[in-house]
């Protein structure tokens, strides 16, 4: 092979997983918010809460996202380069060890522990860079935006139908087969019923 088929092939696998981070980043974005009906206020406050908690259960890795998001902004825009450059690769190496850790169930409680392990290394690297102020800024604007988004987003569209809607449209379906066999039938039957037979 070529030094230029070699450079063409390279290009191209680049371009194909920059183009699927892109469409997994547009599915990510439309789960977190599809359309303005997908939101909307719970009828109490047991209601409200009830549904903060389950979308901080879904939309948990959203909101993490958007909070770390935040505060590597916070750090670039006050100049913390060296912290930003190492919590980017902080983050990669904590991507992977969780990434590893899933395929075995047993290992929670490690996988847990690691992810402590992350956060109390990021804020003893915040802490020793002076830039507490940032990560207080970074949550008093991450914040608020997860907690309505949890408050006010609407769960229906995530979850699929119940087995039980999904049981009666089938019967449904076989009912509405019989009746139009019976109708498709019926002509037939009445047909040889009235013809009368031929005398020998």
């Amino acid at each position: 092979m070529t030094a230029g088929g070699a450079g063409a092939g390279t290009v191209r696998r680049a371009v194909d997983r920059a183009c699927a981070g892109a469409r997994a980043a547009r599915r990510a974005l439309t789960l977190f918010a599809p359309r303005p009906s997908a939101f909307g206020a719970a009828a109490d406050a047991e209601a409200a809460a009830v549904r903060a908690v389950r979308n901080a259960r879904t939309f948990r890795y959203h909101y993490a996202a958007l909070q770390w998001a935040l505060l590597l902004a916070s750090l670039a825009a006050a100049g913390h380069r060296a912290s930003v450059l190492f919590l980017m690769a902080a983050s990669k190496v904590l991507i992977v060890c969780v990434g590893f850790l899933g395929a075995f169930p047993r290992l929670a409680l490690l996988r847990r522990l690691v992810v402590a392990a992350f956060v109390a290394l990021v804020l003893a690297d915040l802490a020793a860079a002076g830039a507490v102020a940032n990560l207080m800024a970074a949550l008093a604007v991450g914040v608020p935006v997860i907690v309505l988004h949890a408050s006010f987003r609407v769960r229906d569209d995530l979850e699929g139908p119940s087995p039980e809607n999904g049981e009666e449209e089938e019967e449904a379906a076989v009912v509405e087969k019989k009746e139009d066999g019976d109708v498709e039938a019926g002509p037939t039957r009445r047909s040889t019923a009235v013809t009368p037979r031929s005398p020998k």
